[in-house]
């Protein structure tokens, strides 16, 4: 009896060490939300997750599926690929359309595709080094939570992601607009105004010049420099023949 005991409490501990997070599945609703298990939390590795947008009930000349990547933290192991047809036994004209890396996780916004099916990918074996660490905030936040819609509306000019934020508040998609929710003692837009902003008021901003601040988390901003100008502040003259327009410094505080 003792032997039989031992025996199914080892089965039991086997099924648990081995047992993968639920995620993934298909999605035919005309909009909806995407997220990794336990978003914003940590998820069990290794992990291979599939999420299916199927648009074949409503395909039309102008469908499409649009994700929205509200709050996207991880750099490794995520893409986004268009397929014509996608099912457990044939895939037709497959195209990846993103592969989330460390240079765009900060600047990707959306994906969009005209074709039958998006599928988004996951799969990594380790947490480790995958993910944005910015501080004060998000130094524990894992995975990504996205929307996504089907229709013919096109793309939403209004769409925010965690950069829009300034790593200062949260990036929410109400489905009728976008905005960012501040966190105490940020405020504005882009969450760069208010008592604990570094951009400073009108008058004395830190970027010179027309420059636009922007936090970059609680303790480091970035200025968006105009046509003519450069530097951290923006403060540098160039020839228009060697202007960078757009050009983003990162200063730490």
């Amino acid at each position: 009896m003792r032997a039989k005991m031992l025996f199914v409490i080892s089965l039991l501990w086997v099924q648990k060490a081995t047992a993968r997070p639920r995620c993934g599945g298909s999605f035919t609703a005309a909009r909806g939300v995407i997220q990794t298990p336990g978003f914003p939390g940590p998820f069990s590795t290794p992990i291979h997750c599939e999420w299916v947008i199927d648009a074949q009930h409503l395909l039309s000349k102008n469908t499409s599926i649009v994700v929205y990547l509200t709050q996207l933290f991880v750099f490794e192991g995520l893409k986004f690929t268009e397929y014509q047809v996608y099912d457990e036994s044939f895939r037709f004209n497959g195209r990846d359309l993103l592969v989330v890396n460390e240079t765009n996780v900060v600047d990707a916004k959306m994906v969009q595709t005209n074709q039958t099916y998006l599928v988004i990918s996951l799969k990594l074996p380790t947490l480790d080094g995958t993910h944005l660490r910015v501080l004060d905030h998000y130094l524990h936040s894992f995975g990504f939570n996205a929307t996504y819609e089907i229709g013919e509306g096109g793309v939403r000019s209004d769409a925010c992601n965690m950069a829009d934020c300034g790593f200062n508040g949260i990036c929410y998609d109400h489905f009728n607009k976008f905005g960012c929710s501040c966190f105490e003692n940020f405020t504005g837009r882009h969450c760069s105004d208010g008592p604990n902003s570094l951009c400073g008021t009108a008058k004395t901003g830190f970027c010179k010049n027309r420059g636009i601040c922007r936090h970059v988390g609680a303790t480091a901003v970035k200025c968006l420099c105009s046509e003519g100008f450069t530097g951290n502040a923006c403060e540098t003259s160039v020839s228009l023949g060697f202007t960078e327009k757009g050009k983003e410094n990162v200063v730490l505080h």
